[in-house]
């Protein structure tokens, strides 16, 4: 008997498995999810700080930053990439705060990036002219021998 429940406790273990699994694979809802770091900062928030160059302003310009750096990579192939300098994606993103300053800098960033100018697609790269490593096929020098 004892052998008998050691087996229905090894067969329940899979199925809890699974039960858990497919539990933490369920969709969270937006309004659940939470934001962490500097993309939590307030628009009202990042101007105040700037005003005073306070640390916050330049963790938060660099955090906005890397938002478009990411979203550039991203968008790199197909000509979406913006293609403006740092201070002019900071200076949009200061005006951009201005008008919204009870928004979050994720929450800005996400609204903001797609109003801003873009680039031309890049044309694809020329291709490389064809190597000539004949230079490798000749012998080397070699020191001269018996002389001192």
């Amino acid at each position: 008997m004892v052998s008998g429940a050691r087996f229905a406790v090894r067969a329940q273990f899979p199925v809890a498995a699974l039960a858990v699994l497919l539990i933490a694979l369920l969709p969270v809802p937006a309004g659940a999810q939470t934001l962490h770091g500097l993309g939590n900062t307030t628009c009202r928030d990042f101007l105040k700080a700037a005003r005073m160059s306070d640390m916050l302003y330049h963790q938060a310009s660099s955090w906005l930053l890397g938002y478009v750096s990411g979203m550039n990579a991203a968008l790199a192939s197909s000509g979406g990439a913006v293609g403006l300098s740092n201070d002019q994606i900071l200076r949009s993103a200061g005006d951009y705060c201005e008008a919204n300053p009870g928004k979050t800098i994720a929450s800005a960033a996400a609204e903001w990036y797609p109003s801003l100018p873009r680039q031309a697609a890049s044309p694809p790269p020329a291709p490389e002219a064809e190597r000539n490593y004949d230079h490798l096929k000749k012998p080397f020098a070699r020191p001269l021998e018996g002389k001192r």
